[in-house]
């Protein structure tokens, strides 16, 4: 028998002890619990504590037990004489001294109670973790709502820079948002991964079996991220190998006119060339033999594309002020800032929370199939702020309040080719052998 000091009474005329545990040889905590809360707020509890379990029937047989004994008050009965459960694997919840106070909490949630603090952010993901584990979300994340827990976290941190936050805390936020029904939240941390990358997405990584939920985020969604980083990635080399296939065409870039025109192109191609080399988004190799793999980039996109942003602004002569690779790119650079900038105001590169559990099928990256080519218009290289785009494809719309407006983004970076100056002509790729595009590499970083 236990030591009733020892019992942690969540419910004063509680009928059950609740034993929980972490995991297998783990201490196991007592906690006195009303069952019939339990049942009422946990899908989990209401199913394991019918009679079509075996632990229900245990509570069933333990209170006529306690009947028989005189006991028809539960509230009077003695405590070691009350049913017992015992319950391991409480979630997959981050390392913690104890889980005693975690589970009280999530317990007292559950009869009602408040809780004496907000709780912390890794707390409450852990809590969060525990309502998933016990299918107790729809009440928890009511509760979450009510009490404000979200977004009194947001207002304690208003103003401070998340430039530095770790890893860790933004998986946490976006797991607390994706359990807790808080779509900023989803949104925000999603974006933040796909643009800052994730230590589990490198190539050696190995994620434990016992690590918490947030590191291997459920439903898909560490998929859908990783998906978005990569089609992203693609676009950003894409725009680099765009203006090397013009300038190595044989097609005239110059439009000047002057004699000087064609060495005003092979001038601005070996700039072109020293600067992507320079901040190492480019690798010059030979084909004859080639025993290097390509290295993806790892670093932070806004960081990628501010490097861009110092592309050389050299001409040949003064005739030729406007020629040359900064005077096209900068314009696109702006266009795609708007999108993926972690400041700007774009959500279309995060995770839409509503698009992704109502319309997934027509809203997933990983689920879309690529438009067959995006045609980049006269309107954003004249410095326009709508971001207009022609895109060819095989599939339709599904209209929804945003969904529309979600899937344009998501056309430009899936689509198979991109035209990013549509006035100069088509290309034909290079010859094999002149020259090989490597994947960004961690250079630009």
């Amino acid at each position: 028998m236990s030591d009733p000091k020892s019992i942690s009474v969540i419910a004063e005329g509680g009928d059950l002890i609740l034993e929980l545990g972490q995991e297998e040889g783990s201490i196991h905590f007592p906690f006195r619990v009303d069952s019939k809360v339990l049942q009422q707020q946990s899908r989990y509890f209401s199913n394991l504590l019918s009679d079509r379990f075996s632990e229900g029937r245990a509570l069933l047989a333990g209170l006529e037990a306690l009947k028989r004994a005189g006991h028809s008050n539960v509230t009077d009965a003695p405590v070691d004489e009350l049913p017992r459960i015992s319950i391991t694997h409480v979630g997959r919840i981050s390392k913690v001294s104890t889980v005693q106070n975690l589970c009280a909490d999530f317990l007292r949630t559950l009869h009602g109670q408040d809780l004496p603090t907000l709780p912390p952010v890794a707390n409450l993901a852990n809590l969060a973790v525990l309502a998933d584990r016990f299918d107790a979300l729809p009440y928890f994340s009511r509760l979450a709502q009510r009490k404000r827990y979200m977004q009194t976290i947001d207002a304690k941190t208003k103003g401070k820079s998340n430039i530095n936050i770790a890893e860790e805390r933004v998986r946490q936020k976006l797991l607390i948002g994706l359990l807790l029904d808080y779509p900023i939240w989803v949104t925000k941390y999603s974006k933040h991964l796909i643009m800052r990358d994730s230590v589990q997405w490198k190539a050696d990584a190995e994620l434990s079996e016992t690590a918490a939920l947030w590191w291997d985020m459920p439903n898909g969604v560490e998929d859908e991220m990783i998906q978005r980083r990569e089609y992203i990635l693609e676009t950003i080399n894409s725009l680099q190998a765009h203006f090397l296939k013009l300038y190595t065409s044989g097609e005239r870039q110059c439009k000047l006119g002057y004699d000087s025109s064609l060495q005003c192109d092979s001038f601005q191609l070996g700039e072109m060339i020293r600067f992507f080399s320079k901040i190492g988004t480019l690798r010059l190799q030979g084909l004859i033999y080639d025993d290097v793999d390509p290295t993806q980039y790892s670093g932070d996109i806004d960081r990628l594309l501010d490097n861009l942003r110092h592309a050389s602004p050299y001409q040949i002569d003064r005739n030729h002020a406007h020629c040359g690779l900064r005077t096209r790119l900068i314009p696109i650079l702006d266009m795609l800032h708007q999108m993926l900038c972690l400041d700007a105001g774009s959500i279309d590169i995060g995770m839409c929370a509503d698009c992704w559990s109502n319309n997934r099928p027509s809203y997933a990256w990983s689920l879309a199939k690529r438009p067959v080519l995006w045609v980049q218009n006269r309107a954003i290289l004249t410095g326009s702020r709508s971001a207009s785009s022609s895109v060819k494809s095989g599939h339709h719309r599904t209209p929804s309040s945003c969904l529309t407006r979600h899937n344009v983004v998501r056309d430009l970076f899936m689509a198979v080719e991109k035209d990013w100056t549509a006035e100069s002509g088509r290309v034909e790729p290079l010859p094999m052998g002149q020259l090989s595009l490597g994947k960004v590499s961690k250079a630009a970083w």
